[in-house]
């Protein structure tokens, strides 16, 4: 009976565990219903702000990275890159901001003796620090300069993520940043 119990936690915290893991990201997307985004073929990307006293500050390799993912993202929704922003029907922006954060979380459990159930209930608290990256993207009406679209997306970032866990994270932020675009 023992035996079966602690097999069955073990199974609920694996699948609890992989779970967790393979949360999908999702977008929070918000438009302006009166622009005609049918019209849009091309893209242009602009540099990223390091003036901005709220700029987080990331490296120009970072820059990159990002840019190359949401480019290739764009492409792939049979958009036009382009680095001149005269031939460029809207203008893409984007800003990374990030917030430090507490996890607190506290778990009764029983103390195990050498019996199961036998000791009284103990109380465990986890307290886990992390840093949380809000990635938001805008399109921007070149006519009005100002912006008919916009996406965010939130995720805990890691501070020495692996290169390829990295990338991987960063096409499936751009593919679930334009998902709904352009909006219908």
């Amino acid at each position: 009976m023992k035996h079966r119990a602690l097999l069955t936690l073990a199974a609920l915290s694996l699948a609890a565990l992989v779970t967790a893991c393979a949360t999908p990201l999702e977008a929070v997307t918000d438009h302006d219903s009166q622009y005609d985004f049918s019209r849009v073929r091309s893209v242009a990307i602009q540099p990223f702000s390091r003036t901005d006293p709220g700029a987080v500050r990331i490296s120009d390799m970072q820059v990159a990275r990002i840019n190359d993912a949401i480019s290739d993202e764009l492409r792939r929704k049979g958009l036009q890159v382009v680095e001149d922003n005269s031939q460029a029907d809207m203008y893409l922006t984007w800003h990374l901001v990030t917030q430090e954060k507490t996890d607190v979380r506290s778990y009764n459990s029983m103390s195990y003796y050498s019996c199961w159930r036998c000791g009284p209930s103990v109380s465990d608290v986890s307290v886990r620090q992390y840093t949380e990256g809000t990635l938001i993207v805008d399109m921007v009406d070149p006519q009005r300069n100002q912006s008919v679209w916009r996406s965010t997306i939130q995720s805990r970032l890691k501070s020495q993520p692996d290169p390829e866990e990295a990338e991987a994270r960063r096409r499936e932020a751009a593919e679930a940043i334009f998902a709904d675009f352009p909006p219908k």
